[in-house]
């Protein structure tokens, strides 16, 4: 772990540092839960390609709208950052229900990371590590944990963030759960 180049908030540098397997976010709005973390995803396959590996992760978000903005104002913000040369591309992706918009990087030694809205199609698309941003907002938010979860069993990391958004949904149920299977991070306003 190479850590950011940029400042970070105290609560961000905690986020950011906590690699546990499964970690998930509560946090206000415009806190930088997702520029923090695309800049941890962007670490990892920094870290990878210079052990020789590869990594892979999926961003799953809200829509086509926020994966776009992931990948712009997040992942290739930071590989620049870290002097990291992309391949950037889009594509359709094809899944059993349909095409979907997919924003993809690839990075130094075959990382790659893959952008898409989110649903229960694009959430079995893959094997790799995830990132569901602004979960409690998807559409499904049952349907996509239930396709996700043999995606993830193999080892994978997940992330999960967002903003609070009433209490019902997977992202409800997941923070409140009492168990110790979550690293838990909180972030309110103040």
């Amino acid at each position: 772990m190479t850590g950011p180049a940029v400042p970070l908030y105290p609560y961000q540098r905690r986020w950011f540092l906590d690699r546990s397997r499964f970690k998930i976010g509560k946090f206000a709005r415009q806190t930088g839960k997702t520029f923090t973390t695309t800049l941890e995803i962007v670490d990892d396959c920094y870290e990878h390609a210079l052990s020789g590996r590869r990594a892979r992760w999926v961003i799953l978000s809200r829509g086509e709208r926020q994966a776009r903005e992931a990948m712009n104002e997040g992942v290739k913000l930071h590989a620049q950052a870290y002097g990291m040369a992309i391949e950037a591309s889009e594509f359709d992706w094809q899944g059993a229900a349909g095409s979907y918009r997919a924003l993809e990087v690839e990075l130094p030694g075959g990382s790659k990371i893959t952008a898409l809205p989110a649903n229960p199609d694009t959430a079995r698309g893959f094997s790799s590590n995830v990132f569901l941003d602004e979960f409690a907002f998807h559409k499904d938010s049952h349907a996509i944990w239930k396709a996700l979860f043999p995606v993830i069993s193999a080892g994978w990391k997940l992330r999960v963030t967002s903003t609070p958004n009433g209490k019902s949904g997977k992202f409800y149920e997941l923070d409140t759960a009492e168990d110790t299977t979550w690293s838990r991070h909180v972030v309110d306003i103040n």
